[in-house]
């Protein structure tokens, strides 16, 4: 993708805030190859009006995969009462330039896959595929016949998200018996 656009003050340069839900399963994390990009992504897409970024990554993940999916907490949490109520805070947030004049501010979440498994994508074209961290480090995946690189984002963010879900699905299943 390119790089953010050079300063030019006569010209209107639009950003707009996207999400982007890496959603796991198994050890596999849910990846579609976006032909308009041409690119192996996770579900995402524009945050819509009246919606946090939350709300828009689960919408976006039933809308382009057919599953229903949850945000794994991964980060830490200021208790208090009263106030404002807390979004899950995104575990990346991308600077992404699809266009020259069109940027994303891209929020990333990982999500644990609840219920739909293998999903089917928006694009009968292009099916939903679930990827192990050996196939992501295998850097490429078929496409039409033709092997196609994993971005090196998403081929990073996959291999993190299997890593974290993984362990966080590891770690409340240990709590679970404990208390039992």
């Amino acid at each position: 993708m390119p790089g953010p656009p050079q300063p030019a003050y006569n010209r209107r340069v639009e950003r707009h805030i996207t999400v982007s839900g890496f959603v796991v399963h198994d050890g596999r994390v849910a990846l579609h190859w976006h032909r308009k990009i041409g690119a192996w992504l996770p579900a995402g897409g524009h945050v819509e009006a009246g919606e946090d970024p939350v709300q828009a990554t689960l919408r976006e993940v039933r809308e382009e995969f057919a599953v229903e999916a949850e945000i794994v907490p991964l980060a830490p949490r200021a208790t208090y009462e009263g106030g404002p109520r807390q979004l899950e805070p995104p575990v990346a947030v991308l600077d992404c330039w699809p266009e020259p004049d069109h940027g994303h501010v891209d929020l990333v979440y990982f999500l644990r896959l609840v219920s739909g498994y293998p999903g089917v994508s928006h694009d009968p074209e292009n099916p939903v595929f679930w990827f192990s961290v050996a196939d992501l480090q295998a850097g490429e995946a078929p496409v039409n016949g033709r092997l196609m690189p994993f971005p090196p984002d998403v081929r990073a963010l996959g291999m993190e998200a299997i890593r974290l879900v993984t362990a966080a699905a590891g770690a409340a299943t240990e709590g679970a018996r404990r208390e039992a």
